[in-house]
């Protein structure tokens, strides 16, 4: 009876083998036998890929803000006849920024002589030795000197200011169409506020809006103490029929100023933002935005990280 049941068994046991023995054996067509592909992940020696690595772009921008005597002829004149305007825009669109006060162009990647001065004027003490505009001691107009770098990612903003704290009483707001909807007038700002639009390998798409702030920049008590610590925040009336937008290369600079009225006595919202007096001693600026180039970080996961307690919420 033993003996029987003995053969019996090898017999049933030889029947799997042959129904199932080279489906234990046979290759996925990848290399993994079906035993392979049950195993964990860890335990996949062959099949462990490396993660992919991550890439972030942003833009390395420079911006500079000149300031001239009223009625200088480098910042009237000579500045803009280095710029391209007529390619940025279409011309009824260009026409209706001139409109309203405003003037923008570029310059090449070859930094123009009246630009480089202006550039070097504005990032240098006020001096009464020498004319405006004499090249500084050490004699050199290197473009790292520009003005103030920082970097953008694709969506990402910042905020310029170009005026502060202005006297309304000195002021002919009345006069601008624009501004009749600010609630109130005291303190105005004038900012603009710079962003992102797109981003490639090699140029960048600039918005600039032009936005006033006005009314008064208090603190308010806190609800943990009595003592004034969070700031009210002032009232924004974005301009958007005034925003413009700019392609710039690497090396390009995009240069926005006050667009000079065939009537001298218009005064306008550009007027505002970049010539908001005319008394003698007055200042006009100038706003330029250079685009140094495009930055490409990387990264890679680490696939075998854990979090450890703190990030997990526990001290």
């Amino acid at each position: 009876m033993r003996g029987n049941f003995c053969s019996r068994r090898q017999a049933l046991a030889g029947l799997f083998l042959t129904a199932t023995g080279c489906d234990l054996f046979r290759s996925l067509g990848d290399g993994q036998s079906p035993l392979t592909s049950m195993l964990p992940a860890p335990d996949r020696a062959s099949g462990k890929q490396a993660s992919p690595s991550a890439t972030l772009s942003l833009a390395r921008l420079e911006v500079c803000i000149a300031s001239r005597p009223l009625h200088d002829h480098k910042s009237r004149k000579l500045v803009w006849e280095e710029l391209d305007e007529s390619g940025l825009m279409a011309p009824e669109q260009r026409k209706k920024l001139n409109d309203s006060g405003f003037r923008v162009g570029v310059a090449g990647s070859s930094t123009p002589w009246a630009v480089q001065s202006l550039a070097r004027d504005a990032s240098r003490p006020v001096s009464n030795e020498g004319p405006l505009g004499s090249p500084t001691s050490s004699g050199t107009a290197h473009d790292s000197s520009f003005g103030t770098m920082f970097q953008l990612l694709p969506g990402g903003q910042s905020y310029l200011e170009i005026q502060s704290q202005l006297d309304e009483s000195r002021l002919s707001l009345q006069r601008i169409p624009q501004l009749a909807r600010l609630q109130n007038a005291g303190q105005i700002r004038c900012v603009f506020e710079l962003s992102v639009r797109e981003l490639s390998a090699d140029w960048v798409l600039l918005n600039l809006l032009p936005v006033v702030y006005s009314g008064s920049s208090t603190a308010r008590l806190t609800i943990e103490q009595n003592t004034d610590k969070l700031p009210v925040r002032q009232d924004m009336l974005p301009l958007y029929e005034q925003q413009v937008q700019v392609r710039l290369l690497a090396g390009e600079i995009a240069v926005l100023g006050r667009y000079a009225a065939e009537d001298p006595e218009k005064w306008s919202i550009g007027s505002l933002f970049f010539q908001p007096f005319s008394e003698p001693g007055s200042t006009e600026r100038i706003l330029m935005v250079r685009m140094d180039g495009i930055e490409t970080l990387q990264g890679r996961s680490d696939p075998g990280f854990r979090p450890g307690p703190q990030a997990s919420g526990k001290l």
